[in-house]
């Protein structure tokens, strides 16, 4: 579909929307509204600026998005028959990944012209870098998470599933609630030969007390767009731990979970001026988070960097 200009962007819901909207309206507004439009040349400076804040990055995302990379990878090499990878295999691939990451970073105004093409890590555009101790810890994480893939059951189930979805890094995919495009990001589906299907959620980091309601919303994309009316299995594997964590979403487990999405909607809604347009309420009626101890690793930060000091006072 060619590109149209809106006004507006088109309201949607996915898990991470819904879970910056709890954590922070303030980080909400700029990323879904303040941004928008700011790719253009005669957008008002503060919406170039949130445009381009919204497309910074960080280590921590980096290195996830190479291990996914290295898990599609792997599963494709397995499902064309061709010979297994190695640690060292994936780990060629996530270095180039990273280095350039981090070789971007270092040139800021290239970045400023072009933030849709080139990558700026969090910790060069506030801060001065990335330590030599924070990239070893990145090298031993990488090699670890590799090591634990290629022994997952995940990674051996796939390979031979008679039926088998690998997404790209970032790939969403959508289904429809209602008229509401409902977005969701899996890893990995797969049916085995006993018609189960299998989503899997790849993580490079520590356990999340909000990876279950992350993986129910790709249970329900299952149900909705695969039709599959048995109880879905997620799986979440925490690579790095070398852990797994299963679990079986039956229809009522489904159900309810569609009312809190309905919920989410709504609460969201109720902060737009005009539904229909999602015209959003000002920028003011998005209030900055009260513990304002975390927003310095907010994207955003620099937008709102006197408020935030203006409201930490007090000798301590």
């Amino acid at each position: 579909m060619p590109y149209q200009h809106r006004e507006y962007p088109e309201f949607s819901w996915s898990h991470s929307r819904n879970k910056k909207f709890q954590e922070c309206p303030r980080s909400y507004y700029y990323h879904y509204y303040g941004s928008h439009n700011g790719w253009y040349d005669n957008a008002p400076e503060d919406a170039r600026l949130a445009y381009r804040l919204k497309k910074l990055t960080s280590m921590a995302l980096e290195l996830g998005a190479a291990v996914h990379e290295g898990a599609s990878s792997a599963i494709q090499c397995a499902r064309m028959g061709k010979p297994a990878p190695t640690v060292a295999d994936l780990y060629f691939i996530a270095r180039f990944r990273l280095n350039t990451a981090w070789s971007e970073s270092n040139d800021f105004s290239a970045w400023e012209r072009f933030p849709n093409r080139r990558k700026m890590l969090h910790e060069f555009y506030y801060n001065s870098g990335i330590s030599h101790n924070v990239v070893e810890r990145a090298k031993k994480q990488l090699e670890t998470c590799f090591q634990n893939l290629l022994e997952s059951v995940s990674y051996r189930e796939a390979a031979a599933a008679p039926r088998c979805e690998i997404k790209k890094v970032e790939e969403f995919v959508t289904f429809d609630m209602d008229g509401t495009p409902i977005h969701a990001v899996p890893d990995l589906i797969y049916r085995k030969g006993n018609d189960e299907w299998i989503v899997v959620d790849w993580k490079s980091g520590r356990n999340k007390a909000d990876n279950i309601s992350q993986a129910s919303v790709y249970a329900l994309y299952v149900r909705e767009s695969l039709q599959v009316t048995q109880n879905i299995l997620v799986r979440v594997e925490y690579l790095f731990h070398g852990e797994t964590e299963e679990h079986f979403f039956t229809e009522d487990d489904l159900n309810k979970r569609a009312e809190d999405i309905e919920d989410s909607i709504a609460f969201m809604q109720s902060y737009l001026r005009d539904a229909a347009r999602n015209e959003p309420l000002g920028k003011a009626d998005f209030p900055i988070r009260q513990d304002t101890s975390l927003c310095r690793y907010c994207n955003f930060y620099q937008l709102d960097r006197d408020e935030i000091a203006a409201r930490q006072t007090g000798p301590f």
